[in-house]
């Protein structure tokens, strides 16, 4: 390894094929840890590992510094450490949402009682969108591949998913600006909803599939709390579309 980058590369791809473990490694060590409760076969991590460059992993118990440790969790591990696993794999996605709250709160505070709801609502969908267009257009491609894995729309139209964050970055700044819309939420409803029935069938069917919500910057795989995020959007803007109508 000669960069971050490199290290990174390499925990990341680690981290998809084993998505319950997590991996330790720095550009200044060559040990390289994995704790997980699965399965690991070396043979297979070096298909993997080969594939981003010329590296090779070894299991020596000797002097040689270019080791593996296997270290096998069991499943009777406390609870506790279960729910700190797996909020630690989540707090990406879960500092993201914290940001959108805290800054539609102060956004929406000094606005009149009556309106301070809906004042919030709006400003959380635009925080929302402007936060995550902001990760997805780090690295549109990289995005659009993940994101046309499971969003129906891309599935049938990829370029979709090449123009996606910039819709998300519009609909962010029309909501910030204290706009809403009943056609504006229908349509974000029918974009979530999308996304929804693709999470949904990744979720249900327990697949390891990169969550493109975040970007290609930050390695974060599909799960509950990703289906979540989109049920809220998709309440929020049936919300919306009560008050226009009624």
């Amino acid at each position: 390894m000669t960069c971050d980058s490199c290290t990174r590369s390499i925990k990341n791809v680690i981290k998809n094929a084993y998505p319950q473990s997590t991996v330790d490694l720095s550009l200044n060590s060559t040990e390289l840890l994995i704790s997980t409760n699965s399965e690991i076969q070396l043979g297979k991590l070096n298909e993997i590992v080969s594939q981003l460059g010329d590296y090779k992993i070894t299991d020596k118990k000797s002097d040689v510094a270019t080791f593996v440790k296997f270290e096998l969790e069991t499943n009777d591990k406390p609870a506790f450490k279960k729910i700190k696993n797996y909020f630690d794999d989540k707090k990406p996605l879960l500092i993201a949402l914290f940001v959108v709250i805290i800054t539609s709160t102060c956004l929406s505070i000094n606005s009149d009682s009556d309106e301070l709801f809906n004042k919030f609502l709006s400003y959380y969908m635009g925080m929302f969108f402007v936060i995550f267009s902001f990760l997805k257009l780090l690295s549109v491609k990289g995005f659009a591949s993940s994101f046309s894995g499971y969003d129906m729309i891309s599935k049938k139209i990829y370029k979709y998913s090449l123009i996606y964050p910039f819709i998300e970055l519009v609909l962010g700044l029309y909501y910030l600006s204290g706009n809403t819309n009943l056609f504006v939420s229908i349509f974000v409803i029918f974009i979530m909803i999308s996304q929804t029935y693709g999470v949904v069938n990744v979720v249900l069917n327990k697949k390891s599939i990169r969550c493109a919500c975040m970007g290609e910057s930050i390695n974060l795989n599909i799960s509950e709390v990703t289906l979540l995020e989109n049920i809220v959007m998709i309440l929020i803007s049936s919300y919306m579309i009560y008050n226009f109508i009624f």
